[in-house]
C-alpha cells in the first residue's frame, strides 16, 4: 500500500502501521491532508535545476502521500514539458496539478486546456480559427481522455481544433492566457455529436463520451495496481468515476478497497523516479536529481507527449546498471547498521517483508564477507536498492 499510494515506504513506516489492519491503514492514507510544500522562488539561472529539486524534496518529505502520489500521475497523463515552456509557467502547471489532483477530472481538464504550458506544448498558442493547428484536440482525445480506440473520427478533430482556437500567451503581462475573439471560432461546430463553438464545449463533450470515465478510470487503475483493469473491472470503475461526476477520490477509493488492489503483488516496476526516491529516502540523503537523467525519468521532462511509456524500461539490463551506479555513487555515507542483524535491520528500515530466498542469500553472504561496520553497512544498502523486490510495486 505505501509503495502503491505515496512515495514510502519510509524507514521504519511499516513497523508503525503493522498494528493496525488495512482498512484502517487506507482509511488513514486516504484521509490525510494534501501536503503543500513550501513555495519555490523562481527567477535565478538555475530555475531549471532547481524545479526537479524542488519536486524530489516534496515527494521525500515525510507528509506526501496519496494527493502527492496521484500528482505525479497527472504529470505524467497530462504532459507538459520544459523543453517547450518556462520554469515559471510549468511550476504554475504543476499548481494546477496540485490543486486538482484528488478533485474533479472536469475542472482539471478545463483548466489544463487553457494552461499557458499546455497551451506552449501542443501549440495552442497562436491556433487560429481559419488555419487552426489539431495537436491539442487529437491529444486531447487519443491520450488524454478517451483513448485510441475511443470511438472519434478525423472530423472530430479537425472541429475540435476549430472550437480551440483562439487562445494566446501574453508574454509582456505576466504569461496571461488571453483570448481573441477575432482568432477563435466563428460558427458552431459538429464535435463529438454535439454543437460546440467553445474551447469550455469541446472540454464537456470529451467529457461526457461514454468512452472518458472508463479510459481515465483505467489509467489511474494501471498506475496504482500495475496492471491494466479486465473488462469487467474497466466498466465497473467506469461507472463509479462516472457516477462519482468525475471526482477523482472515489475513483481511487474504489481502486484501493478492491481485493485486487493487494491480491496483485509486485505487479509493477517502479519507475526511474519512485525508485530514485525510495532510495533517497532508504539513504536518508538529499541526493542530487541529475541522476535521473541517466536513468530516464526527470520531472517536467517528458519525452514526448504520451509520457513515460512502458513498465519494461525500468527493469531493463540498462536501467539496472544506472541504478547500479546510483547505488555506488551514494551508499558511503549510509546509516550503519545492528551488528547482531544488520540484514534485518536494513529490511526494516527499507519496508521489505516480502523477500525471496535468493536475495537473501546475497544479502547474507554480502554481511559474512565484508569485517568493517562501515563496509558492510555500504554494501548491504548498495546491493538492496539493486534487488528485484526494491524495484517494484
Amino acid at each position: 500500500m505505501l509503495r502503491r499510494l505515496t512515495f514510502g515506504p519510509r524507514p521504519w513506516q511499516v513497523d508503525d502501521l503493522a498494528g493496525a489492519g488495512v482498512d484502517a491503514v487506507i482509511d488513514e492514507l486516504l484521509a490525510a491532508d494534501p501536503f503543500r510544500p513550501d513555495d519555490l522562488a523562481l527567477g535565478s539561472d538555475d530555475d531549471y535545476s532547481r524545479l526537479p529539486a524542488w519536486w524530489l524534496d516534496a515527494m521525500q518529505d515525510p507528509r506526501a502521500g496519496v494527493h502527492e502520489r496521484m500528482v505525479w500521475f497527472w504529470h505524467g497523463h497530462l504532459t507538459s514539458s520544459l523543453d517547450k515552456s518556462s520554469p515559471a509557467l510549468m511550476y504554475r502547471q504543476h499548481q494546477l496539478l496540485r490543486t486538482h489532483a484528488m478533485g474533479n477530472f472536469r475542472t482539471l481538464l478545463q483548466e489544463i486546456t487553457v494552461d499557458a504550458a499546455m497551451l506552449y506544448w501542443l501549440d495552442g498558442a497562436g491556433s487560429y480559427a481559419a488555419s487552426p493547428n489539431e495537436n491539442y484536440a487529437r491529444e486531447l482525445m487519443e491520450l488524454f481522455a478517451l483513448g485510441r480506440d475511443g470511438g472519434y473520427t478525423e472530423a472530430d478533430v479537425r472541429h475540435g481544433a476549430e472550437a480551440l482556437s483562439g487562445w494566446w500567451v501574453d508574454g509582456d503581462n505576466g504569461d496571461e492566457v488571453r483570448f481573441d475573439a477575432a482568432g477563435g471560432p466563428t460558427r458552431r461546430l459538429e464535435f463529438l455529436g454535439r454543437d460546440v463553438g467553445t474551447a469550455a464545449e469541446v472540454v464537456d463533450a470529451v467529457c461526457d463520451h461514454p468512452s472518458c470515465a472508463p479510459f481515465v478510470a483505467a489509467a489511474v487503475h494501471r498506475h496504482l495496481v500495475g496492471t491494466p483493469p479486465d473488462d469487467a473491472r474497466r466498466a465497473e470503475l467506469g461507472e463509479v468515476f462516472a457516477g462519482a461526476g468525475l471526482e477523482i477520490r472515489p475513483l481511487v477509493d474504489a481502486i484501493v478497497r478492491h481485493p485486487s488492489f493487494l491480491e496483485q503483488r509486485f505487479s509493477r516496476p517502479r519507475t526511474a523516479l519512485e525508485w530514485f526516491v525510495a532510495v533517497r529516502s532508504l539513504f536518508e540523503m538529499r541526493l542530487d536529481w541529475w541522476p535521473l537523467d541517466a536513468l530516464g525519468q526527470v520531472p517536467f521532462f517528458p519525452p514526448n507527449v504520451a509520457g513515460w511509456a512502458g513498465d519494461g524500461r525500468w527493469t531493463s539490463v540498462g536501467a539496472t546498471m544506472a541504478k547500479a551506479q546510483v547505488a555506488y555513487d551514494n551508499a558511503w555515507d549510509t546509516a550503519t547498521l545492528d551488528e547482531d542483524d544488520p540484514v534485518g535491520d536494513l529490511l526494516g528500515r527499507a519496508g521489505m517483508y516480502e523477500v525471496s530466498d535468493s536475495t537473501l542469500d546475497v544479502l547474507f553472504q554480502a554481511a559474512d564477507q565484508v569485517e568493517s561496520r562501515r563496509d558492510r553497512s555500504t554494501l548491504l544498502h548498495a546491493l538492496l536498492v539493486l534487488s528485484p523486490e526494491f524495484s517494484l510495486a
